[in-house]
């Protein structure tokens, strides 16, 4: 594994995202089922999660190594497979940010 993967910082960032992840998956078929406050919550859970995949997709954007250029080409490979194309990664996160802010909006309180 290249130095980026050993970094403590990104270990820390690695973990928190799977445990963000661990905790959505494990909630996720109960969403509607949820009160509109407990529905809010969760998306705001979602929105930290883009945060932190985000500030990852931006350090290995950045980095050098080897192993982060592979996870970066790899995460561009899956988007190309999920239907979006040649978009800019960052541009997905944004989006998806905005439709989790307008699903917000709509919740009834």
């Amino acid at each position: 594994m290249g130095k980026f993967f050993e970094s403590e910082n990104v270990k820390g960032e690695m973990e928190d995202i799977y445990d963000l992840q661990k905790e959505l998956m494990d909630v996720i078929m109960k969403f509607p089922y949820m009160s509109p406050e407990a529905q809010y919550i969760h998306i705001e859970t979602v929105k930290e999660l883009l945060e932190k995949q985000q500030i990852m997709w931006t350090r290995v954007s950045l980095s050098d190594d080897p192993e982060a250029q592979k996870m970066k080409e790899t995460i561009r490979k899956g988007s190309k497979e999920m239907g979006f194309g040649d978009t800019d990664v960052n541009m997905i996160f944004s989006n998806m940010r905005n439709t989790l802010n307008a699903v917000q909006k709509n919740l009834k309180k």
